[in-house]
């Protein structure tokens, strides 16, 4: 019986100090808590997510995410991709794969980050209007 007392004697005390951590906790605006604000365009960070110069499946590749085995291809369809660009209705706007967008810095949701061969793009479905776009191959010029 007496270990019972001291058992509730923890057990109360405990229960005392979470409501006294909840009590004393600043709420809403006074906690400063920063939401992450959707952004409108690719960042170096998304950049660098990417592996460059790897080997898959015994072939080289040059860009992609060797740790989860994918290797983007070139596309002739990268050429007409560029900031301002409106993407021709006959190219369907397929989302890039999931485990690409996860990889990359968070997006606002109104835009649809699609990959066209080694290229992503930020396009706006309803004017089909490329936001912006990141070339995972540096340029060779």
């Amino acid at each position: 019986m007496q270990t019972l007392k001291i058992e509730m004697a923890f057990a109360g005390a405990a229960l005392f100090a979470l409501g006294a951590f909840f009590g004393t906790r600043p709420s809403g605006a006074e906690a400063g808590t920063v939401e992450a604000a959707p952004v409108r365009a690719f960042t170096e960070a998304d950049y660098a997510v990417f592996d460059r110069g790897f080997i898959l499946d015994s072939q080289p590749c040059m860009v992609g995410l060797e740790r989860q085995n994918i290797c983007f291809s070139p596309s002739p369809l990268e050429a007409r991709i560029h900031t301002g660009a409106v993407v021709p209705l006959d190219v369907p706007l397929v989302a890039a794969e999931f485990r690409v967008i996860v990889e990359t810095d968070l997006k606002d949701p109104a835009l649809r980050t699609v990959r066209f061969g080694q290229t992503l793009a930020l396009v706006d479905p309803e004017t089909r209007v490329v936001v912006d776009q990141m070339r995972l191959l540096p340029s060779a010029s």
